[in-house]
């Protein structure tokens, strides 16, 4: 399969916005458990006017994957080293689009000097995480009745 990383555009949110409401459906179950109540509230913010935002803001660093020309996965990250949104559509879960997201964000982070990358995951994407360098730094917080997982890679020299 032939994957595009690249920089997310404002014109992205509408087809960002699909796949990352997709990958939190389909793809974090373990989660939410199918359960409308914990579903939702993840959701709720999930809305191309706000993906449209969020990429179109000077702080942030989005990236999308996009493959025979449908965005397949969504990565951003603040300019703090704060990763906000890391997903994929299920049918390129475990292909290594994921880890290339990451590294297009490791890679903004060291241009902006950054000592570290801090995300909360989800339990669906903590082993993922974990093989990718990050390691968990303190204890789990509740969102919505969903447990986040604090989690910190530091980035030494290059």
């Amino acid at each position: 399969m032939d994957v595009l990383l690249r920089v997310a555009e404002e014109r992205d949110a509408e087809a960002a916005c699909k796949a990352l409401r997709r990958s939190i459906t389909e793809c974090c179950s373990e989660d939410h458990g199918d359960d409308p109540g914990l579903l939702e509230p993840w959701l709720a913010n999930k809305t191309p006017e706000n993906v449209q935002e969020w990429v179109g803001a000077p702080s942030n660093h989005a990236v999308v994957a996009e493959a025979a020309g449908d965005i397949v996965g969504v990565a951003m990250m603040h300019e703090s080293g704060e990763i906000t949104l890391c997903y994929l559509v299920p049918e390129v879960r475990f292909t290594g689009i994921g880890k290339a997201l990451l590294a297009e964000l490791e890679s903004r982070a060291r241009q902006l000097e950054l000592g570290e990358l801090r995300l909360h995951s989800t339990k669906t994407a903590r082993a993922f995480y974990a093989r990718n360098g990050f390691e968990s730094c303190g204890t789990p917080d509740l969102w919505h009745g969903i447990e986040c997982y604090p989690m910190v890679k530091y980035l030494g020299p290059q």
